[in-house]
């Protein structure tokens, strides 16, 4: 899957989650509070992406996501889990 893809797809999988939000207003520059959603929607929307995409994000390294683009990164940077 390419960067492109996967962009596509995380912003549709976060247009899907977060309500009251219209997809072509989620870029990959858009920030999590922008979008509306406190700290305890951020970690439902980070373990909703672990199920969808495959990917565990690490504890530490959640802190500093902030924006859809650094889901992205995150998503591109780190290879998806396989199933056990």
């Amino acid at each position: 899957m390419t960067t492109a893809d996967i962009e596509a797809k995380v912003i549709q999988f976060i247009a899907s989650k977060v309500e009251n939000v219209d997809a072509s207003a989620v870029t990959a520059a858009s920030q999590f509070k922008d979008l509306g959603l406190d700290s305890m929607d951020t970690v439902q929307l980070l373990f909703d992406a672990e199920e969808e995409f495959g990917v565990t994000f690490d504890g530490d390294e959640v802190k500093n996501l902030r924006t859809v683009g650094d889901i992205i990164d995150y998503i591109n940077s780190h290879p998806p889990v396989a199933p056990q």
